[in-house]
């Protein structure tokens, strides 16, 4: 049985028994009490259970949710995180690609550490086409709408219209809350045209500073299988680092 296939298991006997003896699952899985564990070690350090004597438990987290704040205030905040990560994004970005960067405090930086002569940058957000709309190198579309000023970012009908027959090599998206494996978002119908937008690229990197892991937000806006990447922060703990490298690229 694979490590992974295993520790799933594992999980879910603790999940389903409230607590769970190391010789009880060596017994279950058919695997050797020193396996078991080994298992529970890094289950634990994932931050997904605690160890306790002669088995493990579940780990109470305290549930954390988003309350949604406006672009302007978002923009005082982890600054030097936001710049790094737009940083490492721009690094991705390679000459002549089709982009989509979306709307966010964070992805407005990419502009700053872009690196190439030429690009076809499209958005739905104000403040990233104003960034953008007075470089020459890139060719600039920006999707209009419905505006939503909390963020500065088209939404609705014409926006999702507009956007399905767009298709890109690259996505660009912030997000509001990161937790176990949903990306998550705090308005549903900018949700709903990153969404459609996700499902027209061929590369989707999600950009998040280590504060959004652990947030939870209003909609869940993707599955962590269907991205390519998040981009974040070296400030981020080591419980979710160890737990998120194992679902996708992790991009520091």
């Amino acid at each position: 049985m694979l490590k992974e296939n295993r520790q799933k298991q594992i999980l879910n006997l603790i999940d389903e028994k409230g607590f769970l003896k190391v010789a009880e699952a060596s017994n279950l899985l058919s695997v050797a009490e020193m396996t078991i564990r080994r298992d529970l070690m890094e289950l634990e350090e994932m931050g997904l259970i605690e160890r306790v004597h002669g088995g493990a438990k579940r780990r109470v987290q305290k549930k954390t949710h988003y309350t949604e704040l406006s672009h302007l205030q978002k923009q005082s905040l982890h600054i030097d995180e936001k710049k790094h990560i737009a940083k490492k994004a721009a690094e991705l970005i390679e000459e002549n690609d089709v982009l989509f960067i979306g709307a966010g405090t964070t992805t407005e930086y990419i502009y700053d550490y872009i690196n190439v002569n030429a690009a076809k940058i499209i958005t739905n957000s104000i403040s990233v086409f104003n960034r953008f709309k007075d470089d020459a190198r890139y060719d600039l579309i920006l999707i209009g709408g419905r505006l939503r000023e909390r963020t500065g970012t088209f939404i609705g009908y014409f926006t999702r219209k507009w956007i399905q027959d767009i298709k890109v090599q690259k996505v660009f998206i912030g997000t509001n809350g990161i937790k176990n494996d949903h990306i998550t978002t705090a308005e549903e119908e900018e949700g709903v045209v990153q969404q459609i937008i996700l499902k027209n690229s061929d590369e989707n990197y999600i950009l998040a500073d280590s504060s959004k892991f652990g947030v939870e937000a209003f909609q869940v806006l993707c599955h962590i299988d269907e991205i390519d990447g998040i981009v974040t922060d070296r400030k981020l703990s080591p419980q979710f680092k160890n737990y998120y490298q194992n679902k996708c690229n992790m991009i520091m």
